[in-house]
C-alpha cells in the first residue's frame, strides 16, 4: 500500500477511518468518517466502486487492516493512505458538537436525524423535529432533509452519527453530532 502526502489529494473518494472523536478533534474536507468496525457494514453503501479511494488514519496497522478489508469487499481502486499527522493543521478542521445537556435545551429551528435502524431503536429519541433515517439509507434520502436547517446526528453512542455528519457536511449540510449519542441523552433526560 502506498504512502502519500497531502498534495497527491484530487478527485479520491477520501476515508477517515479513525474513531469517532479523533475525527471530531480534526479532519480533512470532504472526508468520510468509517472507523474499521463500521467500514464492513456501511462502505458499500456510501462509497463507489468506480472511483479511486483514498484512506486517512494515524495508525499503519489499522490502515493495511482496512485495506485489505477493502480490497475483500471489491474495492480496487485503493490509491493508498495518507497520515493524519502529515496534513498540515491549517488543512484540518474540527466537527461541530453538542453534549445531549446543551442539545436539549435547543431553540432554534433544526432537526434531530437519527441514524439508527428502526429495528434496534429501544430508547425512543426526542420527538421535536425527528427524522428517522438509518445510516445504511442515508445516501438515498438525505435529498428530503432541509439544508437550510442545521442537522443534529444521533445514534446510540456517537459512532454512527459522527459517520452521518461527516457524509452530510460532503453534500453541503450544516451538521452537529450529539455527543455520546442516545447513551447521553437518556442520562440527561
Amino acid at each position: 500500500m502506498k504512502k502519500l502526502t497531502p498534495t497527491d489529494i484530487n478527485d479520491q473518494q477520501l476515508v477517515d477511518i479513525r474513531s469517532q472523536l479523533a475525527y471530531q478533534s480534526g479532519h480533512l474536507d470532504y472526508s468520510l468518517n468509517l472507523n474499521p468496525k463500521n467500514f464492513k457494514k456501511y462502505a458499500h453503501h456510501f462509497l463507489s466502486k468506480n472511483e479511486p479511494i483514498l484512506l486517512i488514519g494515524e495508525d499503519e496497522r489499522e490502515i493495511e487492516d482496512v485495506y485489505a478489508l477493502a480490497k475483500d469487499m471489491g474495492f480496487h481502486k485503493l490509491d493508498g493512505y495518507i497520515n493524519i499527522s502529515d496534513v498540515p493543521s491549517d488543512k484540518v478542521q474540527a466537527s461541530k458538537t453538542a453534549s445531549a445537556e446543551s442539545f436539549l435545551k435547543q431553540t432554534d429551528d433544526f432537526i434531530l436525524l437519527d441514524v439508527r435502524n428502526p429495528k434496534e431503536i429501544t430508547r425512543p429519541a426526542p420527538k421535536k423535529n425527528l427524522v428517522n433515517i438509518a445510516l445504511e439509507d442515508l445516501p438515498n434520502a438525505y435529498p428530503k432533509l432541509d439544508s437550510n436547517k442545521t442537522i443534529y446526528t444521533l445514534c446510540g453512542s456517537g459512532n454512527r452519527g459522527t459517520s452521518a455528519a461527516s457524509y452530510l457536511e460532503t453534500k453541503g449540510f450544516n451538521t452537529t453530532v450529539i455527543e455520546g449519542g442516545m447513551k447521553a441523552i437518556q442520562e440527561v433526560m
